[in-house]
């Protein structure tokens, strides 16, 4: 995939507690390449979530955080002073969580809070500059009525239509990595599937670099170009899309073993979108 966006080695993060020092991500070591979409799998608390946020520098003391390396475009994030860490998130470094309605403010309508995110990102765009921007933001995520839903309100947006705000959101700012912590979970089948292509065409046009975490196997593998294994803090399997099926980790083969079948494939056999770019159009 050629040189390493991100690139993370032997992280560490441990929450010493009265009782001990909890060792919540050991050791864990991998890149992320300009275009390419690595997705990090397992169950909850296998650190996954929280390698994500220790990108952004988001897991505050008495919680410490250590890595050999861990670097971004060059840039050796844990040397950061906080205010030069204020400059990568967002505009390089943009993060979707899990539940909209957890980031959205719901006394500000869709359309205000766009423009002051994109104006605390770009201080001299102007209001007017600011929310022609947001349309094409909401544009970009396939939202129909662009100038409907710029002045609703988070509550009166469905889950996957905030999902959407959500990603328009984190991308118009332009990063260079998009790290999407569980951005389907809470969604049925149907708009998971609208998401990911969203995330997909987004990927494709930009070339930034994505972090997807989930729980969701077949999903991850389904979607992504490599796939990382967590378990009790550590990554205990790698591989390339496609070759899932060959793992050799005892926790990987049992994950794999519980897949729910349906008519003989794994939970329907979802496309692979990795590899299958014509899929991502059917699906909008």
């Amino acid at each position: 995939m050629g040189e390493a966006l991100l690139s993370i080695r032997d992280l560490r993060v441990d929450f010493p507690t009265e009782t001990g020092v909890v060792r919540a991500v050991r050791g864990v070591s991998l890149d992320i390449a300009r275009g390419e979409r690595v997705g990090i799998v397992g169950e909850s608390g296998s650190g996954k979530t929280l390698t994500g946020r220790s990108v952004l520098r988001l897991i505050r003391p008495p919680a410490q955080v250590r890595a050999q390396r861990l670097s971004f475009a060059g840039l050796d994030l844990l040397s950061l002073s906080e205010r030069e860490m204020r400059r990568v998130r967002g505009r390089r470094i943009s993060m979707v969580l899990q539940d909209p309605m957890y980031s959205l403010n719901p006394v500000m309508s869709i359309g205000r809070q766009l423009v002051e995110a994109f104006r605390t990102a770009d201080p001299s765009l102007g209001r007017a500059a600011a929310r022609a921007k947001a349309f094409s933001a909401l544009e970009s995520v396939r939202i129909n009525d662009p100038a409907r839903v710029l002045d609703a309100y988070p509550g009166e947006l469905s889950g996957g239509m905030g999902q959407r705000v959500m990603i328009a959101m984190m991308v118009a700012l332009g990063p260079d990595l998009l790290i999407a912590d569980e951005p389907t979970s809470a969604l049925d089948v149907t708009v998971q599937m609208q998401v990911l292509a969203i995330l997909d065409d987004l990927v494709r046009a930009s070339g930034m670099g994505l972090m997807f975490i989930s729980h969701d196997l077949d999903m991850v593998a389904s979607f992504c170009d490599r796939i990382c294994v967590m378990y009790a803090g550590r990554v205990v399997e790698e591989c390339v899309a496609g070759t899932l099926h060959d793992a050799r980790h005892p926790y990987t083969r049992g994950l794999l073993a519980a897949l729910p079948k349906i008519e003989g494939g794994a939970r329907g056999d979802l496309p692979v979108l990795a590899r299958d770019p014509t899929w991502a159009e059917d699906a909008l």
